[in-house]
């Protein structure tokens, strides 16, 4: 088998989460899959799912990020229907219940307005994913920053490259795993960023 060089990885895999990237590894993404990215922005998780077999749909709020996913689409998997990705509020998908096998929702859900609004899309999410799939989450939260971030409204903090985030601490995703009557298909993970953020990996199995 020839292996691509190194110059190439980007052109295959793009800018690719690593934790996601680890999911791939661990086969729980496979060709014939029905896949939803939740808050896809331009593209950069499903550049290589796009080329790979898997069914690929996407969701954002921006109507400029919808533009840009069409077109990675169009240029690297031009048999994807560019109806496949639409804008769409995250709390209020277009799609009915159990529709996917993976869901995706990366550095999306600290952009919610209130606790309220967390637990609406969380909830959304979890919805549209069918039994037996896996919802991967990763946003950031307080977990390992707490004290460390000026708190402008309750659980909303000023970050200090300047936007103010809802951050969910771990006894929030606790909750919502017990509320979903689910369990965790991996540890919760979370990565220090120095002291600016801290972003937690999320992945959950529906039961």
């Amino acid at each position: 088998m020839l292996l691509p060089s190194l110059p190439q990885l980007p052109q295959i895999f793009g800018n690719i989460d690593i934790y996601l990237f680890d999911q791939l590894l661990k086969g729980r993404i496979q060709p014939g899959m029905k896949l939803l990215d939740a808050g896809c922005g331009g593209g950069r998780n499903i550049q290589y799912l796009l080329q790979a077999g898997v069914e690929v749909y996407g969701a954002d709020a921006s109507e400029k990020a919808i533009e840009k996913v069409r077109e990675l689409a169009a240029r690297v998997a031009p048999e994807a229907p560019k109806d496949n990705f639409v804008l769409a509020d995250l709390a209020s998908l277009p799609y009915p219940a159990a529709a996917f096998d993976v869901v995706l929702c990366s550095a999306v859900l600290h952009f919610a307005e209130n606790e309220a609004h967390f637990r609406q899309m969380l909830q959304e999410l979890w919805r549209v994913l069918k039994p037996c799939g896996m919802l991967f989450c990763r946003f950031s939260t307080t977990i390992g920053m707490e004290g460390k971030l000026p708190a402008v409204s309750p659980q909303k903090y000023q970050m200090p490259h300047g936007p103010v985030w809802f951050l969910a601490d771990e006894a929030l995703l606790r909750e919502m795993v017990l509320l979903l009557n689910t369990e965790l298909l991996e540890p919760l993970k979370t990565v220090l960023v120095e002291q600016e953020r801290s972003m937690t990996t999320l992945v959950l199995g529906k039961v």
